[in-house]
């Protein structure tokens, strides 16, 4: 393949971050779901805390109704399942229409679990179709630079949420060496003293500076 213009590398890295925020964000969703339909439970109140978004619910059903299936919430995750499938259909000549089926065929699960007495068995095949999609990425796109750049926009995607998380340690370094491996595989520009400061502060021995290094992580692309 020829060229990509930075309009299309801007796209393919987003795909990337859409996709992985809504496969860790459902993860954490579905764990929290038993525990908030069978109590008086406000763990979506620590849920928002964690993942730093506002906490716009009234309660805890509100927040399992609007969290999943709200169109007009930009948190949601139809809303950023629904930025993937935007992102991929504009991508179809890069990435193949079999690849992208995936990406619609997510959105048909979460429409469908909207109306579902049991929504989270739907929104389940979710993250079994995201799954399809970055495996469909590596048997279908022959270019190896369209594949490096959604799986970075992956990467950073993970990175950040895990560092919002405050993941342990050695899951961070494992993220951070993935990251610094698909940015070389890219060729794209980045600023190498920002990748070296967030490996630094993740080697301390002492306790991370989870917000510092995230900074870090926000100024990779500052070049």
């Amino acid at each position: 393949m020829g060229i990509i213009t930075l309009e299309k590398v801007d796209y393919l890295f987003w795909l990337g971050r859409y996709t992985e925020r809504v496969y860790t964000t459902i993860k954490l969703y579905k764990n929290d779901y038993d525990t908030m339909i069978d109590s008086f439970s406000d763990s979506y109140i620590t849920f928002c805390k964690r993942f730093q978004i506002p906490n716009i619910y009234k309660d805890k059903d509100d927040f399992i109704q609007r969290y999943a299936f709200d169109r007009d919430n930009p948190d949601s995750l139809i809303s950023n399942i629904t930025r993937a499938y935007d992102n991929a259909v504009y991508l179809r000549d890069e990435i193949g229409s079999e690849t992208l089926s995936y990406i619609q065929m997510a959105i048909y699960d979460m429409q469908a679990a909207e109306i579902s007495p049991s929504p989270i068995i739907r929104i389940q095949q979710v993250i079994d179709n995201i799954l399809a999609f970055w495996g469909c990425i590596d048997d279908q796109v022959d270019d190896d630079k369209i594949r490096s750049i959604i799986k970075l926009g992956k990467r950073v995607e993970r990175l950040d949420l895990y560092l919002r998380l405050r993941q342990p340690q050695p899951s961070l370094k494992r993220e951070a060496k993935r990251l610094t491996y698909r940015l070389a595989k890219t060729g794209l520009p980045y600023n190498v003293d920002e990748v070296d400061l967030i490996h630094m502060e993740l080697e301390k021995p002492s306790p991370i500076d989870y917000k510092q290094t995230l900074k870090h992580l926000e100024n990779v692309f500052n070049v």
